[in-house]
């Protein structure tokens, strides 16, 4: 696959490494000589000086036969200007990091227009992060999928668990939950259960199931089943602000302290 990436900071070259290291054909765009000097002794991409939202650039970069072009500049009017331009130009998909709050609305009705295959913002992905466990303490991890109608989930086994001395086939009839215990993490090691596969303590589990079905597994594991009223968060921060506006829409208390 060929990719363009516009903006070498620490995501552009996070990117640049990984989809080098996987072979795809990866051309960076950045307006700083010394930065793709520094890039090209490191990884085997190729490279364009210049400002990636001028079309000269973008074509000199031969954006237009790209698979995908991805906008990481420290500018979020940038990225997605950078994005216009390149599906003017005919490039196939487009994906702008875009992390002002203020733009978070707007880019639900204008994504298309821009087009925009994808908008990303780390700082609400984080929050979407924390916010999912504080809604599940008991969790370890939690990340959704399928649209989020679906959810993988990782829980420790405790001593006293009622899932400790089960096989997997028995987890119905005990639980009373429909779950899917897709792996298992013992001692460093990842197995691949089967119905035959017996729980024990200290057991990672991981455990796919629709999201209205977690708080009955969180009240059949009898963990993590104290709700969460209200949150202080030190330092008022994009990623504050996304948590705080999720939390209040939640009905959890919010206090933020900045100095």
């Amino acid at each position: 696959m060929k990719v363009v990436i516009v903006g070498d900071g620490k995501v552009g070259y996070a990117l640049t490494e990984q989809l080098a290291r996987e072979d795809h054909d990866v051309v960076v765009i950045d307006s700083k000589r010394d930065v793709l000097r520094h890039l090209t002794e490191k990884l085997d991409v190729m490279v364009v000086n210049g400002n990636g939202a001028n079309l000269s650039v973008q074509k000199a970069a031969d954006v237009g036969n790209s698979d995908l072009l991805i906008a990481a500049t420290s500018s979020d009017e940038v990225n997605m200007l950078c994005c216009v331009v390149a599906r003017k130009l005919g490039c196939k998909h487009t994906i702008a990091r875009v992390r002002n709050p203020e733009y978070t609305e707007q880019l639900l009705w204008l994504k298309e227009d821009l087009g925009l295959s994808m908008a990303i913002n780390p700082e609400m992905a984080t929050a979407r992060e924390i916010f999912g466990l504080l809604q599940f303490p008991g969790f370890l991890k939690r990340d959704p999928f399928a649209k989020g109608r679906v959810e993988i989930v990782e829980i420790e086994l405790k001593e006293g668990s009622p899932l400790i001395g089960k096989k997997l086939s028995e987890l119905y009839q005990t639980v009373k939950v429909r779950a899917l215990v897709c792996a298992v993490e013992r001692k460093d090691n990842i197995h691949i259960p089967d119905g035959g596969f017996r729980l024990e303590a200290q057991d990672k589990i991981y455990v796919t199931a629709p999201y209205r079905d977690l708080a009955a597994l969180i009240k059949a594991l009898d963990i993590g089943r104290r709700k969460v009223r209200n949150v202080l968060i030190i330092g008022g921060g994009r990623i504050a602000h996304y948590l705080a506006v999720m939390l209040l829409d939640s009905g959890i208390a919010v206090k933020i302290i900045e100095n």
